[in-house]
């Protein structure tokens, strides 16, 4: 359930997620095309979402967005962001961004020699795999 929720209400029921609300714009056999509300594009596994127009909810674990470019797949869709506070938790960071008009889009990154530690008011790129962006209900 966590890994693959099938509806809005699970993916914040279980565990942390981000959401970023737009329209599906394009369906394919493994993936759709959403725009967000601010006008980014995205790809994203259609999940509960059927046809092209239908409003959506994205959903993006926070350990699966990457900050450091290097680390990016190839594949990986990326987006803006500024950052807006940094907290140190020991063995992770926590990271709260601004992402395509959400001032609450979480990361979560290992506390690692070679971790990048983000300062607020950073404007940075972020990314993830399309599989690890589930276009589910937008309610």
């Amino acid at each position: 359930m966590y890994e693959s929720p099938k509806n809005s209400f699970v993916a914040q029921f279980i565990g942390e997620n981000n959401t970023l609300e737009g329209i599906v714009t394009e369906m394919h056999n493994t993936h759709c095309v959403v725009k967000l509300d601010d006008g980014e594009l995205l790809d994203a596994m259609p999940v509960n979402v059927s046809k092209v127009g239908e409003r959506t909810r994205v959903s993006i674990r926070p350990e699966r967005v990457e900050v450091n470019k290097s680390r990016l797949k190839p594949g990986a869709h990326t987006l803006k962001a500024e950052v807006m506070e940094f907290i140190y938790m020991g063995d992770i960071f926590r990271t709260r961004l601004k992402v395509a008009g959400n001032d609450n889009f979480i990361i979560k990154t290992r506390n690692a020699p070679d971790q990048i530690r983000l300062e607020p008011g950073a404007h940075i790129e972020i990314g993830w795999l399309p599989a690890d962006c589930r276009a589910l209900d937008a309610t």
